[in-house]
């Protein structure tokens, strides 16, 4: 709770205020009659907010112990008066209130000017915290600083700009930017660009002595009251580090990658032992699962889920009984029940994994129908991920066209039958549409 310094005189007033203080949620601090005594008690216990009065008896009044203390404390004042005449009201400026309370007045008048002195303290406090930031940034950047004049001759360089150029400034001042300083990774064909116009570049190429160096490049025009461009301010950044930095990350998020893949086909080829019948299942699940995605133009990251998802999506069967997965004959519909909570018991393993991708929501859903007809939750249409939707149509495909225990393999023609027949009702019309593309148009087809 914020604590508040009562600075006021009259000790009728003092006690309401006080009174007041408390029953509106706030922790009265202090409650003192002079500008004196405010001062010695900020500086033994600050608080968050200054209530006093303008006409305090004494060597300070309200009006010079408010200055004294945005000096010394910088906190937010709130003045209390029975009048605000013009004089006081100037006088009041230079103490840089925060609000007035004028005799008599209520607790909401009360809260709301307090309230409204609080957060524009705490406002002020951040942009003050925010500028002071930015100065420690500016002033610590090496950045690389050149001036220019209206015709784009060179006006000034900094020492960072000299060091990145490989020469002394007083070799390139007051020739033209563009032909002392080359941008672009040949030398002899430079980039140009506008001085008089906000300007930045990303990724591009300085030429220093024999060495071309990744830089960033930002020009901001220099204008006159009247609008009129006189020059230009080029910040150009070193990314020599910025480069190498991310060939790194990048090399890194490539090896998590490969090691995540070998760690999903583990677990993949652990549920395959549950259920042979079906070895091979989800990684040609997966396969065709990421075809359909990029014949969608999905992008990247849909396309590493759905593949993702579709190597393990049937994970839960680890749970199911291996008499029931590899029953010859039909089952029963206790049996089936068990089935399918293997989708929700994969969903469970697979929710406290910090995978980049909604792995285990794709692996709820994908027993889900676009009419919601199915499980385990009936949603439908968009409700449904677009990796589950896709993992849909390619388990239902792969599992008609491979044998099971149960019966023989169905074909791909029956696959593509039933796919068309339930377009719209089980299967999103633009994910059947695109997977016969694929395998229709395109020629995929699947490895056994």
């Amino acid at each position: 709770m914020k604590k508040i310094l009562l600075v006021e005189d009259d000790r009728i007033t003092s006690k309401l205020l006080q009174k007041y203080i408390v029953d509106l949620g706030y922790v009265l601090s202090s409650a003192i009659s002079s500008g004196e005594e405010a001062l010695r008690e900020i500086d033994l216990n600050e608080p968050d907010l200054v209530l006093m009065d303008i006409n305090l008896e004494g060597k300070l009044d309200g009006i010079d112990s408010a200055k004294s203390i945005m000096q010394r404390h910088a906190l937010p004042v709130v003045f209390i008066t029975s009048s605000l005449d013009y004089s006081t009201l100037e006088r009041a400026k230079e103490g840089n209130a925060y609000g007035y309370i004028i005799k008599p007045f209520d607790k909401k008048d009360l809260r709301a000017t307090m309230e409204m002195a609080l957060v524009r303290h705490e406002m002020e406090k951040k942009i003050r915290d925010n500028e002071n930031r930015m100065t420690t940034i500016l002033n610590s950047i090496a950045d690389s600083v050149v001036v220019v004049t209206e015709s784009g001759n060179i006006d000034y360089v900094n020492p960072s700009a000299e060091a990145l150029l490989v020469t002394e400034k007083n070799e390139i001042l007051g020739k033209n930017f563009h032909d002392a300083i080359k941008i672009g990774s040949d030398p002899n064909d430079g980039m140009y660009f506008p001085m008089s116009m906000n300007y930045i570049e990303f990724n591009n190429y300085i030429t220093a002595g024999t060495k071309s160096i990744p830089v960033d490049i930002t020009s901001t025009p220099l204008r006159q009251d009247n609008g009129r461009t006189s020059g230009a301010v080029i910040v150009v950044r070193d990314i020599t580090q910025q480069v190498e930095y991310d060939r790194k990350i990048q090399e890194s998020m490539d090896k998590l990658r490969r090691v995540l893949y070998g760690i999903v086909e583990a677990i993949s080829k652990t549920v395959e032992t549950r259920d042979p019948y079906t070895a091979g299942h989800q990684k040609r699940v997966a396969d065709i699962a990421k075809e359909i995605a990029r014949e969608m133009n999905l992008g990247r990251d849909i396309i590493e889920s759905v593949d993702i998802a579709g190597q393990i999506h049937d994970l839960g069967k680890i749970a199911i009984p291996a008499e029931i997965l590899n029953k010859p004959g039909r089952i029963n519909h206790i049996e089936f029940e068990l089935i399918k909570m293997h989708s929700q018991m994969g969903s469970d393993i697979l929710k406290n994994i910090d995978f980049p991708w909604p792995i285990s929501e794709i692996v709820l859903q994908h027993h889900e129908k676009f009419d919601g007809t199915g499980y385990p939750n009936g949603i439908k249409g968009g409700d449904i991920l677009i990796q589950a939707r896709i993992l849909t149509v390619a388990d239902v495909l792969e599992a008609m066209a491979s044998h099971r225990p149960y019966r023989a393999a169905l074909g791909i023609e029956a696959a593509f039958t039933e796919l068309r027949k339930n377009r719209g009702s089980h299967f999103d019309p633009d994910v059947v549409d695109s997977c016969m593309r694929v395998f229709i148009e395109k020629g995929f087809s699947m490895t056994f």
